[in-house]
């Protein structure tokens, strides 16, 4: 795959973007794990292409925020967005609970960000996806790396990969 800089993905025009992200629409809205997600929230599957997505600067690879969902620019930069749809999963699941829910959502900055509960669901869907996209084995790559860059050690660290591994 053709690799980008940085610059030319943010280049990139609001048509090639827009492409993109109905590319993960669409395969979500037929992925039956977001099936169930959004059957869970009792809310119809159709309802994923109102969701507003687009593309920012941002210093984590995705964020909902007040129902908006915003994909990191650096995520497209290795020319393979697809491997990215797990952070689609796990912003639809924010963008669901914020927008289902009868109080505000919890936000990753309030508190023990791995402890946040809303984010333990986003990450358990996110496990779940990539697991049955690319195996057990990137899955639980993802997990550790996600939990060392966080500093977790030990039985700490465990506890919490097999909490984020819950659904796989």
């Amino acid at each position: 795959m053709k690799k980008y800089t940085l610059e030319e993905v943010r280049g990139f025009s609001p048509k090639l973007l827009l492409t993109l992200i109905t590319n993960l629409r669409v395969y979500l809205k037929k992925n039956k794990q977001m099936q169930s997600i959004f059957n869970e929230y009792g809310v119809d599957i159709e309802e994923i292409d109102y969701i507003p997505i687009s593309f920012s600067d941002l210093d984590v690879s995705a964020k909902t925020d007040h129902g908006i969902i915003y994909f990191n620019y650096k995520l497209l930069c290795d020319g393979d967005f697809f491997k990215d749809f797990g952070y689609g999963i796990h912003e639809i699941t924010h963008w669901l609970q914020q927008t289902t829910g009868t109080e505000p959502t919890q936000g990753a900055d309030d508190g023990d960000y791995l402890d946040n509960p809303f984010e333990v669901e986003g990450f358990q869907n996110q496990v779940e996806w990539l697991a049955d996209q690319y195996g057990k084995g990137e899955a639980n790559e993802y997990v550790d790396g996600m939990l060392d860059y966080h500093g977790l050690e030990g039985k700490e660290k465990q506890e919490k990969a097999n909490e984020l591994k819950k659904k796989v």
